[in-house]
């Protein structure tokens, strides 16, 4: 054999022996990496939870005072309506 194609031999060794060590890697990084991902994903859950929580909470609590406001405003106009009639009816006496 030739100088040449000794080292060609050598350099696809090395070639194949670089593909594996990178399989190997990534089989070595995968679980950390997918563990590291989940962990993230959970703190965003959690964080996602607790903001919509928030924004139940306020939804709620406007929602209250509108229906509050909207009683208020109904016992204002049948009052209001009552003293129309009742000044009707004197007028009319």
């Amino acid at each position: 054999m030739e100088t040449k194609q000794k080292m060609a031999i050598a350099g696809s060794g090395l070639v194949v022996a670089g593909i594996g060590l990178g399989i190997v890697g990534a089989a070595l990084i995968l679980p950390a990496v997918f563990a590291w991902t989940a962990r993230l994903v959970e703190k965003g859950a959690d964080g996602l939870a607790a903001r919509v929580e928030g924004v139940s909470k306020t939804v709620g609590t406007v929602a209250g005072t509108l229906h509050r406001s909207f009683n208020e405003a109904k016992r204002a106009g049948v009052a209001e309506m009552k003293r129309s009639r009742s000044n009707e009816r004197n007028v009319a006496s």
